[in-house]
């Protein structure tokens, strides 16, 4: 059992906090290109993009940072603050879900815009991305709610108090909303959009930005199925073996099995921008942009420097 607790902690140390730094990073890089990009506020795609690495970012802050410090240095801090433990459980259960559901948006409004129909096109508008927007991120909030309520302390272990709650979250919201259903929609439309960018291409009838997007968000989808399968994987594999006895070397392979499983779902939220700058030339073009506008920026010449103190005589 030793062994595999150090192989456990070993991992959460050495490939969890770099992870997290790559996270951080990339959410920064991508909001910092799509909320400065015009058309990124003004295509419903790349702004549901940019709303997904914002609650992204807010997901890794809340969720990544306890679960390596957990699994990495068995440091829980929802055993002793009950505010904590309240707090924690609904910031994972709302931007979880937001996350998820602005990157399924993504990629039904990929499928909209690449459609060789023009009604299906229309319905992909701007204005209408904003209010399910609202929409979605009010009804995220609304099913955190009871967990702020019900989550509590008991025998120093954080867990949900309420048994109808707890299904909730073990089976519709987690196993049902954010694997099955999310994956299905991902698959599906990310398939058709990939499908109608081949057909439009060989027609030259696709921009080429709406190529290299639609490339982008089929890449993405890639990762994120891969992430949350995994992890719904051991999920399904936790509730079917619940009641079933295990003993040391067991426990010790499911904490391993559980510490790269949960750490790797967390790429479905930081792995974007790198996802993105792999795949798309145009988006490495806006990144080295804003990265050489930044360095400009901070640049000051010798004559510069003499004309501000001339001024300033």
């Amino acid at each position: 059992m030793t062994s595999w607790s150090i192989i456990s902690q070993s991992y959460a140390r050495y490939v969890g906090i770099p992870q997290f730094c790559l996270s951080i990073l990339g959410n920064v890089f991508n909001i910092w290109i799509f909320g400065n990009e015009s058309t990124s506020r003004k295509t419903p795609s790349t702004f549901y993009l940019l709303m997904a690495s914002i609650t992204g970012l807010i997901q890794i802050m809340s969720g990544q940072i306890p679960r390596f410090l957990i699994l990495g240095f068995n440091d829980d801090l929802t055993r002793t603050s009950l505010i904590w433990c309240k707090c924690r459980q609904f910031l994972i259960a709302t931007f979880g879900g937001i996350g998820m559901t602005f990157q399924c948006l993504a990629t039904i409004d990929q499928f909209l815009i690449t459609s060789r129909n023009v009604r299906i096109r229309q319905l992909s508008s701007i204005k209408w991305a904003y209010r399910i927007s609202v929409g979605a991120i009010i009804i995220w909030v609304l099913q955190g709610i009871p967990f702020i309520v019900f989550n509590q302390i008991q025998s120093g272990i954080c867990i949900i108090g309420h048994p109808i709650l707890m299904t909730y979250w073990s089976y519709v919201y987690f196993l049902g909303l954010l694997t099955a259903i999310s994956i299905i929609i991902m698959v599906t439309f990310g398939t058709l959009a990939y499908r109608n960018m081949r057909l439009l291409k060989n027609t030259a009838r696709l921009s080429s930005a709406d190529q290299q997007l639609t490339t982008m968000i089929c890449m993405q989808v890639i990762i994120v199925v891969i992430s949350v399968a995994a992890y719904g994987g051991y999920n399904v594999y936790g509730l079917a073996t619940a009641n079933v006895f295990k003993d040391a070397e067991q426990k010790g392979k499911d904490l391993v099995t559980l510490t790269v499983t949960s750490l790797s779902a967390f790429l479905n939220y930081g792995s974007s921008f790198y996802v993105f700058f792999a795949s798309s030339a145009r988006f490495r073009r806006q990144t080295k942009k804003y990265l050489c506008c930044c360095c400009k920026s901070q640049e000051i010449t010798p004559g510069e420097i003499a004309t501000t103190h001339l001024t300033r005589r």
